[in-house]
């Protein structure tokens, strides 16, 4: 199978409205992995006291991300059987760059882990999703 160019990519990034919404960016794509970028912006905030990024923003950016890690190597994104994610700290203001890769890909079923980190580069969560392909590869 073959990996997408970033721009092929950041096509099938975009044709969700909250992928938009959010400003998920490809920033690029090979054989290991898709990174994405976003944007931080105050409508992101889930704690006014504590400025902190809403963990469900964070949520999306991993099933996101582990998504487009399946989606470059088949060509299109699937669905979402099961995500799991840590949280390892607080996402304060500041733009967010996820990393994701594929750890397996079967006849029906992908497995991808992704990594969010901060603008300074900190881990704030990671996760994995399990993703059907099943349809889309017969």
């Amino acid at each position: 199978m073959t990996t997408l160019t970033r721009s092929q990519l950041q096509s099938i990034v975009d044709r969700s409205p909250l992928n938009r919404w959010l400003g998920m960016a490809v920033e690029s794509v090979d054989e290991h992995a898709v990174v994405l970028t976003m944007r931080w912006r105050e409508e992101l905030i889930s704690n006014p006291q504590r400025q902190t990024t809403h963990g469900g923003i964070l949520a999306t950016l991993i099933d996101g991300a582990g998504d487009y890690a399946v989606a470059a190597r088949i060509g299109l994104p699937v669905p979402t059987v099961d995500l799991h994610i840590d949280y390892h700290r607080a996402a304060l203001p500041g733009d967010l760059r996820v990393v994701a890769s594929l750890v397996h890909l079967g006849r029906t079923n992908a497995i991808a882990r992704a990594e969010v980190f901060d603008s300074a580069g900190r881990l704030l969560c990671s996760g994995r999703g399990l993703y059907h392909v099943a349809t889309a590869t017969n």
